[in-house]
């Protein structure tokens, strides 16, 4: 276990050249049970905190990926209001909002959440004792175990308000949550969204609550099918939930026997964290190194833009991913024991945005309306869109200028794989020219396209 370097700017990293992602082969010491939905890349497993999802994932069955958003989430939210970016005008502090969403038996939702909860009550033992409450029930509430103190005009008396405004808040029963903000007359969701943005939170009522630079994280747990059963477009349009990367788990582990971590890798562990978080709270604004800047310029900004152009509910669950895939690098690299934003931070940030993606898709199945791979949506709508001219070879070039030919032919390969789409040789005064055509099919398949 390597101990964590000091805050300095980020150094160069190659990127991984193997596809293999050992959290999820079965191998021979690892009785992994066969996945549903989607596996994420490697590269999510970055730095402090991947090495940390390498040093439990044997002790668990939770899901490596699910571990590391919770991580990811507790450790922004001890961390606090200190560091933050700047995206546009817009200040963003250092907090992550997931919904780890999984089947009831077989997520691991809640031994995902419970490995950072033991390892963080081991290193910062009083913030889990204090900041990290359940039971979100309405929009006051909330303000309210983060309340400023008052005076009453009248009497003069004080009232004390809370002093450490940090929380980490995890509702292992987030459907029920969901239903409270659909109640008509809830604040909830407004005092959601405030929270996210890291504002000052408050509500016109009589009580007129209000709670100046709260500091709240927040992980949710759900099944796919209540997921699916309580979301409401009304829901999705008011931006409450594209603040939380959906984030599929399953059981990752067969451990009939677990007993879970042993004490002193724990608490090795602890001691490390307890470093870096003592250390994120003194950084003040984060900056991308030079290379990262580049990487979001030329890569990774293009990518997530040409992602907004859809619509629908994917599009609505991920409006953010620009955004977010910053304010995720930045706290990798906070917990990485670094004051600025490395390439391999904000790789892994992406990487973490599409398997979100990626997760949403196969959590909202057909009705999405995607494939899950934001270039082969893109490419499919393009082609619905061009109707009986369809889309030539060479307007994919462009479309995709920054990819190499053979990378464009795999994913038109791919593309013609999909029900209702083709590619039709088309002669024209040259050589033939192949065009890609969509014909919808008929019957229940049709469903099934993006």
């Amino acid at each position: 276990m390597r101990p964590p370097q000091d805050l300095l700017p980020a150094p160069e990293h190659a990127r991984p050249t193997t596809a293999l992602n050992p959290f999820y082969d079965p191998t021979e010491q690892a009785d992994r049970p066969s996945r549903p939905g989607p596996v994420p890349d490697p590269e999510v497993f970055c730095g402090w905190v991947g090495e940390t999802v390498r040093e439990l994932d044997a002790t668990t069955e939770a899901d490596p990926v699910g571990i590391l958003v919770n991580l990811l989430s507790a450790g922004g939210a001890v961390i606090g209001p200190g560091p933050f970016l700047w995206i546009g005008n817009d200040r963003h502090p250092a907090l992550i909002w997931a919904l780890t969403v999984g089947a009831t038996a077989a997520g691991r939702k809640g031994a995902a959440s419970n490995t950072v909860r033991r390892l963080f009550k081991a290193a910062v033992p009083a913030f889990v004792a204090d900041n990290t409450p359940t039971g979100l029930s309405s929009g006051e509430g909330l303000i309210e175990a983060v309340r400023d103190g008052e005076s009453d005009p009248k009497t003069g008396k004080e009232t004390l308000g809370v002093v450490d405004k940090r929380l980490w808040v995890v509702e292992s029963e987030y459907g029920i949550t969901m239903a409270r903000a659909r109640r008509e007359g809830s604040s909830l969701g407004g005092v959601l969204r405030q929270a996210w943005n890291g504002e000052d939170l408050g509500v016109m009522n009589r009580e007129a609550l209000r709670a100046t630079a709260p500091h709240i994280a927040l992980i949710g747990h759900i099944s796919p099918r209540e997921l699916r059963a309580k979301m409401q477009d009304s829901e999705m349009a008011g931006g409450t939930y594209n603040r939380f990367l959906p984030v599929f788990v399953h059981r990752n582990l067969l451990l009939p026997d677990a007993t879970g971590a042993p004490e002193a890798l724990v608490n090795n562990l602890a001691s490390a964290w307890r470093t870096v978080l003592d250390d994120a709270r003194h950084v003040g604004e984060v900056q991308l190194t030079p290379e990262a800047a580049e990487l979001w310029r030329s890569e990774v900004y293009p990518a997530l833009s040409g992602e907004e152009d859809g619509d629908g509910p994917l599009a609505e669950f991920t409006a953010r991913a620009a955004p977010y895939t910053k304010r995720t690098a930045m706290v990798y690299a906070l917990l990485d024991h670094r004051d600025t934003i490395g390439e391999e931070h904000l790789r892994a940030a992406w990487a973490l945005i599409r398997y979100a993606r990626a997760s949403a898709a196969h959590i909202l199945g057909p009705a999405a309306n995607t494939t899950g791979d934001p270039d082969l949506d893109k490419l499919a709508k393009a082609v619905r869109d061009a109707g009986a001219r369809g889309i030539t070879q060479s307007e994919v070039q462009v479309m995709f200028k920054r990819r190499n030919a053979p990378w464009r032919a795999d994913l038109t390969a791919r593309l013609c794989e999909l029900p209702g789409y083709a590619a039709v040789p088309v002669q024209g005064s040259g050589r033939p020219q192949t065009v890609f055509l969509y014909a919808p099919p008929s019957g229940p398949e049709r469903s099934e396209s993006p």
